[in-house]
């Protein structure tokens, strides 16, 4: 993630998307604020992470297969019902 976020990064920098930062419309408030996003979704990514994994130590993987499968039914009907 942090590579591909860097990447990201310095192609916006140098005007490679479609959407260019630039460097000179960027100020070091706009790179306080990057950088404060970055760490604040890192520190909420690996806190999820840990604890999903803690969950799983401890009540196993069925009840989140069963969750993902009864939510997956209640999707599709939902998308077929939209659909017709």
């Amino acid at each position: 993630m942090v590579v591909a976020t860097c990447y990201d990064l310095l192609k916006s920098l140098r005007g490679k998307t479609a959407n260019p930062i630039g460097v000179a419309q960027i100020d070091s408030h706009g790179w306080l604020v990057l950088a404060i996003g970055f760490v604040v979704s890192l520190v909420v990514a690996y806190a999820s992470v840990a604890w999903f994994m803690a969950w799983v130590r401890k009540h196993g993987f069925v009840p989140f297969a069963v969750y993902r499968i009864v939510l997956g039914i209640v999707v599709l009907v939902f998308a077929a019902k939209l659909m017709s």
